[in-house]
């Protein structure tokens, strides 16, 4: 009896979907960390070499319209929509029809790139040869011709990418985004040693984004030939499969790309009321608008939210990959039970990992600028502003990252249009809050408005899902919210104890000892708590396969 008591325990355990599953995200999160840290180490640089004024934020504001298409396509809706008819396809028809299937989304998704990235060249200029334009304008608009064929070759890499994960093949998508980062590091200590105006260094940056879109694109096709699933020249029989993921991923399409969207709104509105450096307001009073932000707001919002999705790309996108299929197989199955309980156990990981973080993020948000950014031509009203950004951005990690996990339930059970609806709500809410706070608080406005709409989103998303799949494990969930509010309080007091310790940083070695010093503090306390309060949510991660 025993023994068959084991044999079903055993196969309750793998029928949740839990085997391989912690193990699969340990792996995602390795390549996502690594991507991060260059990250890290490209935005040191590009401070450094431009500061915190108006190139800088014209280079960030231009990059991050076609880096758009990456985070909205390769993290979000092409996967999501993708993956599941192209392993249906696979699983009924074989290798050929998914090949087929492929081919086809890769030469529709080239040709509607291609138009889109060759009207706004056009119309860029148009703009250019026809207006007076401000050099700061100007800038910005050359730039974004530059880098906007970014767009088309990540948007092929996001579609190799996704059938590689169709193929449980996480290692390689993992590492696209560490390929960008490199050749990134590698363009700025080019440019950095050449005798060029700071705007010629940006407009070759610009080059060395789109040669790195390239090395991207070659980096996962190469991979799909080596397992036998590259392009077919026979691809006509892929259309039934085309219109069904296109139809999917539009709701899917609005309900990702909003938190995106908020953010490159955000940093437009930033740049419009920025004052230049050169003291120019041309641009706003043509519109009638008094410029009242400082330069480097744009930038300063960039860097806080770099710093935000850090913990969301490394943990909350990783495991809301390898998630998503265990929920969609207990939707389709008509498993509720068991959706709720993978679910559950998955709310439990996001408090005990996004309530610590974004306590951690406010705590260490001026030393972690002091020792990444303050340097260069980054000056100290620089860093203020930045930290403060990192802080208010901090505040809303465990947010962002539930609504990732909530948002891939959603998709699982087959309802694409309420997380789009809630989503377009929260941008709306996001929006009035900008609009409003930065008459009050100026350019933080802008990060508190979206950390605000994020936190009421969150909340509003998890308790419509609960309605729609039944009740999830509360008692578990509210016993993990306490013990992680706990401990995260007890890691606060530990961090900030620590940090009032410590002299005033002089020099680079005390500023990384005064953003080392409360980290390892606050992560030693912050585990040791766990332990001792039955918190078992971060052993289960770090151990479990």
């Amino acid at each position: 009896m025993a023994e068959a008591s084991e044999t079903d325990s055993n196969e309750a355990t793998r029928s949740t979907g839990t085997v391989g599953v912690m193990a699969s995200l340990r792996l995602v999160s390795l390549g996502t960390l690594l991507s991060r840290v260059l990250g890290l180490l490209r935005d040191m640089g590009m401070t450094a070499l431009f500061g915190g004024g108006t190139i800088l934020d014209a280079f960030i504001v231009a990059f991050r319209i076609p880096n758009l298409a990456r985070q909205v396509l390769g993290e979000g809706a092409l996967s999501t929509a993708f993956l599941p008819v192209f392993i249906r396809s696979r699983e009924l028809h074989g290798d050929l029809a998914a090949r087929q299937t492929l081919t086809l989304v890769t030469i529709v998704l080239t040709a509607a790139m291609t138009a889109i990235v060759i009207v706004a060249e056009l119309g860029i200029m148009l703009v250019c040869g026809t207006w007076q334009l401000e050099e700061s304008t100007r800038l910005l608009l050359v730039l974004l011709a530059l880098m906007l064929p970014y767009a088309l070759l990540i948007c092929l890499a996001a579609v190799f990418c996704a059938a590689l994960n169709a193929l449980r093949q996480f290692v390689r998508p993992a590492f696209v985004p560490v390929v960008l980062n490199a050749i990134w590091l590698a363009g700025m200590g080019i440019v950095s040693h050449a005798a060029l105006t700071h705007s010629a260094q940006a407009y070759w940056l610009a080059v060395f984004v789109t040669a790195a879109g390239v090395a991207q694109l070659v980096l996962p096709y190469f991979a799909l030939r080596k397992s036998g699933m590259g392009l077919v020249r026979q691809w006509s029989g892929g259309w039934g499969d085309v219109r069904e993921i296109i139809h999917s991923m539009l709701p899917v399409l609005i309900g990702m790309s909003i938190l995106q969207a908020s953010a490159v709104f955000d940093s437009f509105v930033a740049w419009g009321l920025s004052r230049p450096d050169d003291g120019s307001t041309a641009w706003c009073q043509a519109i009638g608008i008094t410029p009242i932000l400082e330069a480097g707001t744009a930038s300063a919002i960039y860097i806080g939210q770099r710093m935000f999705q850090f913990p969301l790309g490394v943990f909350g996108i990783a495991l809301g990959t390898v998630l998503y299929p265990v929920l969609t197989q207990h939707a389709q199955r008509g498993q509720l039970d068991l959706l709720r309980i993978d679910l559950s156990r998955g709310l439990r990981i996001v408090i005990a990992v996004g309530v610590p973080a974004s306590a951690g993020l406010c705590i260490i948000a001026w030393p972690l600028t002091l020792a990444m950014f303050r340097h260069g031509n980054f000056t100290t009203e620089d860093a203020l502003l930045t930290s403060r950004m990192i802080g208010i951005y901090g505040a809303g990690v465990w947010s962002y990252i539930g609504v990732a996990i909530l948002n891939r339930a959603w998709y699982a059970t087959g309802d694409r249009l309420t997380p789009m609806r809630l989503g377009l709500v929260a941008l709306l809410l996001n929006q009035v809050l900008n609009l409003t706070l930065i008459w009050w608080v100026g350019g933080i406005g802008l990060a508190l408005g979206s950390v605000i709409s994020s936190g009421v989103l969150c909340l509003v998303t998890l308790w419509r899902l609960d309605l729609h799949v039944g009740p999830m494990d509360w008692p578990a969930i509210g016993k993990t919210l306490v013990k992680g509010l706990f401990a995260t309080a007890v890691m606060t007091v530990a961090s900030l104890a620590v940090m009032s310790l410590l002299p005033p940083p002089t020099g680079m070695l005390s500023k990384l000892m005064l953003l080392l010093a409360p980290c390892v503090t606050g992560a030693v306390v912050y585990l040791v708590v766990s332990k001792l309060t039955g918190m078992s949510e971060l052993e289960e991660l770090l151990t479990k396969r």
